[in-house]
């Protein structure tokens, strides 16, 4: 490997506003065949089908926000997808990702109950 060789590459995308309340993360298994999933994406756990995104027509509790964009195939039947989810942490409310029949303000004191919080942030260009 050279020594000044580019790797990777980092595009900020606004998910995170602060880091004045701890982010904790925690690895999970998404339910397999629900696409790609986006990074931002909310998360729910069932009781019953375990852990999903979005919130539409899902009993369950808010669980996280997912770190990265994450493929779980289009097969139901498979075994869960490994994935890490922020469990606490200060997120930009337009960043976060839930049912297209829903908005994020919908489940906002849901994901303060679990020191999830919800910032407005203004964009530059």
């Amino acid at each position: 490997m050279k020594m000044f060789e580019q790797i990777g590459e980092f595009t900020p995308d606004s998910l995170i506003t602060s880091e004045d309340f701890s982010i904790l993360k925690e690895g999970i298994g998404l339910k397999a065949g629900q696409g790609v999933l986006k990074r931002g994406s909310l998360i729910v756990k069932s009781e019953k089908a375990g852990y999903l995104a979005g919130t539409a027509d899902i009993e369950g509790k808010i669980f996280g926000i997912l770190t990265d964009d994450t493929d779980t195939g289009a097969d139901a039947a498979g075994d869960n997808i490994p994935a890490v989810c922020y469990q606490t942490g200060n997120f930009n409310r337009a960043a976060v990702i839930v049912a297209e029949s829903a908005t994020v303000d919908t489940y906002e004191d849901d994901m303060k109950a679990v020191s999830l919080f919800l910032r407005n942030v203004q964009k530059y260009e």
